[in-house]
């Protein structure tokens, strides 16, 4: 074996290693559908004003009968998801959404101006927001609407 032998394949090896941990990385944490397992969801899925139309979502979760619920910032490929992405749930709930510290920094803004919680990137951060009122109601993360980031709630 030569002396250039060894480096060569160090190289080819630290690549290959590389490229397998990046593989790994798309196929693993960014797997959104692991937040709908075992999820009930509505039968009359709500039109969200066209928000939801392009982009991927297996539909409404339902979360009627509960006080509170927690809705996942920074989830699926590259950190840029909502999940569940749309939910139901009775006027009165509290919609609390957890930052997962993937995705840089996002916020929770309702399209119409019933809320917005600010940026954040920190893992562990959290906004919450009671539904009172009974209505569709779409929200966006500003920095990362034109990516898809978008989320709806359908309150009963």
């Amino acid at each position: 074996m030569d002396a250039n032998t060894q480096p060569r394949r160090a190289v080819l090896v630290g690549v290959a290693a590389g490229a397998l941990g990046t593989l790994a990385g798309c196929l693993g944490d960014d797997d959104e559908d692991s937040y709908y397992e075992g999820e009930e969801f509505v039968d009359d899925e709500p039109e969200y004003d066209g928000t939801l139309e392009s982009v991927d979502h297996p539909g409404t979760v339902d979360w009627t009968g509960e006080d509170e619920v927690t809705v996942a910032v920074g989830t699926g490929r590259e950190g840029m998801g909502f999940a569940p992405r749309a939910i139901r749930i009775d006027a009165g709930t509290t919609v609390v959404w957890e930052w997962t510290g993937d995705g840089g920094r996002h916020d929770v803004v309702d399209t119409d101006g019933a809320f917005d919680s600010g940026q954040s990137a920190a893992e562990g951060h959290t906004f919450e927001y009671a539904f009172d009122e009974p209505g569709t109601y779409t929200y966006v993360c500003v920095p990362h609407e034109h990516r898809g980031m978008v989320g709806g709630v359908d309150v009963r």
